[in-house]
């Protein structure tokens, strides 16, 4: 199937309410300054996954460090929630945002990492999907993917 990565921060009515990894973050927290959401859209004009994410310059600990930290001009992009409504899915979509990342010299982002919770099922995802794991929090951990922007 092909997909169609997409800006949705503008657009919460496809995703505020489906968050099942950090749906205590409404909306508002989401769409917030140096923060936003992608959509991954099936050509079947189906949503299959989100990924909401803020832009830092240290990497947050836990949620309330990401707020302290987040900056519209955060050379570090962090992952903090990922969902998908189909299998593959959640892969697709962070690989497709890395691949944004990567090949974006202007963004000017020096790294991505998550702050995901502390799972097997968070841990499982993104070591396949290549990340190693950078730090392990009281109630998170980080996860880093490689960032090498060609460009520069």
């Amino acid at each position: 199937m092909k997909y169609t990565l997409e800006y949705v921060t503008t657009k919460p009515h496809l995703w505020a309410s489906s968050d099942p990894v950090r749906p205590e973050l409404d909306a508002e927290f989401k769409s917030s300054p140096g923060r936003g959401v992608f959509g991954l859209l099936g050509e079947d004009g189906v949503w299959k996954a989100f990924l909401c994410y803020a832009r830092v310059f240290l990497i947050p600990g836990d949620v309330e460090e990401l707020e302290e930290f987040t900056r519209e001009d955060g050379n570090i992009v962090i992952p903090y929630t990922v969902w998908s409504h189909q299998k593959g899915a959640g892969r697709t979509i962070i690989n497709e945002v890395l691949s944004l990342v990567r090949s974006d010299a202007t963004m000017n982002v020096d790294r991505v990492v998550t702050l995901s919770p502390k799972t097997e099922m968070a841990r499982k995802f993104h070591l396949r999907n290549d990340a190693v794991q950078f730090r392990m929090n009281r109630t998170t951990v980080n996860f880093e993917y490689e960032v090498i922007i060609e460009s520069r």
